[in-house]
């Protein structure tokens, strides 16, 4: 992630590789339900996080700051 303010850069590991995307604001993070996100770039390609507690401390930590 670029910085904790919006629009931010992050780098992503997902299940068809790396991919960096620009997150516009707070409000294009969602929660499914408990323990799921989905999370939509600036060009509106939208990746699910399943399981939010399966990430990494600092992966979590990072995402709290915007939820």
């Amino acid at each position: 992630m670029s910085s904790y303010a919006t629009p931010s850069t992050w780098t992503v590991d997902t299940d068809r590789g790396r991919f960096d995307f620009v997150l516009k604001g707070e409000e294009d993070i969602r929660r499914l339900s408990s323990g799921t996100l989905l999370v939509a770039d600036s060009h509106g390609v939208q990746f699910l996080i399943r399981d939010l507690f399966a990430l990494d401390r600092h992966s979590r930590k990072l995402l709290d700051r915007f939820l």
